[in-house]
């Protein structure tokens, strides 16, 4: 556990990231959605320092059936994409998302519904969480451990960003918090105004009791 100067220095940390994201936002909200790029290509050079540790490979997709979370301009950036695809391409997604709400209304795992032949299909836009996941054990995931091994100063830094940027966002008054990936975005894409009232301030997505 971190003590009590690495808290002091991460809180710092944090405070930094939302005061240049706050000033960013404060001038540009009209772009909140797309700001939120600036957070995953600094979590995804984070990641790249340390690529030689982990043992994450291309279709590797163990951890792709747990619980994924994604904050209200995330959710909205992949909506965006997915509206942007051919309808022959939008009604499968929509489809595979409304079978990963209902199987986890059972209280069942479920592979991500962006998940295509172990690939992420939405990997340019994925949320900072799946940016950060690795794993120093490929056979703890294989096993489903418990404890999957990763390395504590990436998971930190990455942290630093993320708490930062939301704090940032929640500054300017939009929200920004976890909410599960799969129902909210098929919520952002049947509601064609929810990103419009996200942006006026309003709270869009259900709280999330998990």
């Amino acid at each position: 556990m971190p003590g009590k100067d690495e808290q002091a220095a991460s809180l710092e940390a944090i405070d930094k990231v939302r005061q240049s994201a706050a000033n960013h936002l404060g001038t540009n909200r009209d772009c909140a959605v797309d700001f939120v790029a600036n957070l995953h290509r600094a979590v995804d050079r984070i990641m790249q320092q340390a690529g030689s540790q982990m043992e994450c490979r291309i279709g590797c997709a163990n951890c792709c059936s747990v619980r994924v979370e994604a904050t209200e301009p995330e959710i909205f950036l992949i909506a965006r994409v997915i509206r942007q695809l051919p309808e022959d391409q939008v009604l499968p997604i929509l489809e595979r998302l409304r079978n990963h709400v209902a199987v986890n209304d059972d209280m069942r795992h479920a592979d991500c519904a962006f998940l295509e032949d172990k690939l992420c299909s939405i990997y340019e836009v994925r949320p900072a969480v799946c940016r950060r996941a690795h794993s120093l054990s490929v056979e703890r995931c294989v096993s489903f451990a418990p404890e999957i091994p990763q390395n504590l100063d990436i998971l930190l830094r990455a942290d630093v960003l993320m708490k930062g940027t939301s704090e940032a966002y929640r500054q300017v008054g939009l929200q920004s918090s976890a909410h599960e990936l799969c129902l909210t975005v098929l919520l952002a894409l049947s509601d064609e105004t929810a990103e419009e009232r996200w942006h006026s301030g309003e709270s869009v997505f259900p709280e999330d009791p998990a």
